[in-house]
């Protein structure tokens, strides 16, 4: 077991963060390794940082480019990398020692394409072990794809997996969408799978991030989700017959109209006094309503499903209580 990994960590204003990651991936168990660094564009010493290392360690590979988002660095990693696997590291995130090594040891032992692991949901000096909520551990390609396209079970993410990099081929993340990128990505190469394998250790550290583009408050928000909502929906619709796939495509369009509620619609620094009207509003937008009448209730929390109840019976005042919940709860955390 010799194959070399090559780790993809695109890099924009993350100084803060960025020594624990690549300490975290020079220092893997399994040393061969093409260690790629992309600074996307990035202000701050993290260029700095990045030289610093490549002068200790040769395995490590710069590129720098014009700012265009963690797709486009994405996609000049995997332009570049030379490796038989491919792993995804956030900048802001970090992994374990033998992340490569055990990964890469099941890929090869089972014969799969992609073996996934669990993560740590890390928010400040709390950790939580996240597990998928598929209760199998080995996924044929239509298998995969049903548990990307059900955001809480984590397959949809490209990190805390490896990647033959021959499932992946040509494909790449698609850079006219911002949010649910990594889904359509895994969306895509799903087609040339054959084996998945989930395995339950918790390998990769997840860093919950306030300034995320999914947690901060943004005024084109929901533009952004509808828009990769589209995306998504075309290519779906374009490549697969199926009614199971499509109807769990809903579930993906309802999980994110929670996100838009919570995220959006009931935000703090959303200064619109009729929050239940702005909510009543985007849930009647074509696809939003299309999804949340046609989303089931399978692969998601209780509270969720609570949630996407109201949303269905159009009990927004319960939906509104629910959202507001929802915020003093990321308001306490922050204070932690």
């Amino acid at each position: 077991m010799n194959d070399l990994i090559s780790i993809i960590v695109p890099i924009y204003k993350v100084e803060k963060y960025l020594r624990q990651c690549i300490d975290s991936v020079i220092n893997q168990t399994y040393s061969n390794l093409e260690i790629i660094l992309v600074n996307d564009g990035s202000p701050d010493n993290c260029p700095k940082i990045c030289d610093e290392y490549a002068k200790k360690d040769d395995r490590i590979k710069i590129i720098n480019k014009n700012n265009g988002g963690v797709s486009s660095a994405r996609n000049v990693g995997l332009d570049n990398a030379k490796g038989n696997w491919i792993v995804f590291v956030d900048a802001d995130d970090w992994i374990e020692k033998r992340y490569c090594e055990d990964l890469l040891k099941i890929a090869t032992n089972k014969s799969a394409d992609i073996v996934i692991c669990g993560y740590n949901r890390v928010y400040n000096d709390k950790t939580k072990k996240i597990s998928a909520i598929a209760k199998k551990t080995d996924f044929d390609s239509n298998d995969y794809l049903i548990n990307v396209l059900n955001p809480q079970t984590g397959f949809g993410f490209c990190t805390t997996k490896i990647f033959n990099v021959d499932i992946i081929g040509k494909n790449r993340f698609d850079e006219s969408i911002v949010v649910g990128e990594d889904a359509l990505f895994n969306i895509k190469i799903s087609k040339n799978l054959k084996r998945a394998v989930y395995v339950q250790k918790e390998l990769y550290n997840y860093r919950i991030n306030d300034d995320s583009a999914v947690k901060r408050f943004d005024t084109n928000y929901v533009k952004k989700y509808s828009k990769s909502i589209e995306v998504n929906k075309k290519y779906i619709f374009e490549n697969y017959l199926q009614e199971e796939i499509k109807n769990n495509f809903y579930n993906f369009i309802a999980f994110h109209v929670m996100l838009i509620a919570v995220n959006y619609c009931f935000h703090p620094e959303n200064n619109i006094k009729n929050k239940k009207k702005l909510l009543r509003k985007i849930c009647n937008y074509n696809n939003f309503k299309e999804g949340i009448e046609k989303s089931n209730y399978k692969m998601i929390s209780l509270t969720r499903k609570v949630t996407l109840f109201t949303l269905k019976h159009k009990l927004y005042i319960l939906t509104s209580c629910i959202c507001k919940i929802r915020q003093m709860q990321n308001k306490r955390k922050g204070k932690k």
